[in-house]
């Protein structure tokens, strides 16, 4: 297990935690007579709703400085996102790859959401860029 998964069990279990004082003390105060099981559990939900939204939001601006910061992000890209990277750095669209490579147009958006997740960006330019400055660095 490494750090940052320890890291993200120890903020849920907390949070756990947390939700179950909570209610233990709404006991403690008498507030469930005056409001509905059901809205306890539903406040609940949306609690661990919201804390797993902003966990996830933080481990992925953590990755994504992790990524920008590594030697080659381009080294965490598969071979066929790594073909894919190579067509869209010649220009050619969505359709055009999807024909090249014999699958559906879905494929090509899931693997170029990959792309853009493992390089932490978030369209054409910055992959087109990116790949131009590793590039650059591995001629020079």
């Amino acid at each position: 297990m490494s750090y940052q998964n320890l890291k993200t069990g120890i903020k849920i279990g907390i949070a756990a935690a947390l939700a179950i004082i909570l209610f233990q003390v709404s006991n403690i105060l008498l507030v469930y007579k005056y409001f509905r099981f059901d809205y306890y559990i539903t406040a609940i939900a949306i609690l661990f709703l919201i804390a797993g939204f902003f966990i996830s939001k933080y481990r992925q601006s953590e990755t994504n400085k992790e990524i920008l910061t590594s030697d080659n992000p381009l080294a965490n890209l598969t071979s066929k996102e790594l073909s894919i990277l190579n067509l869209i750095i010649e220009g050619k669209s969505n359709k055009e790859i999807a024909a090249i490579n014999y699958v559906e147009l879905s494929t090509i958006k899931t693997h170029i959401n990959n792309i853009y997740n493992k390089l932490g960006l978030s369209n054409r330019k910055q992959a087109v860029n990116i790949y131009q400055t590793k590039l650059k660095q591995a001629a020079g």
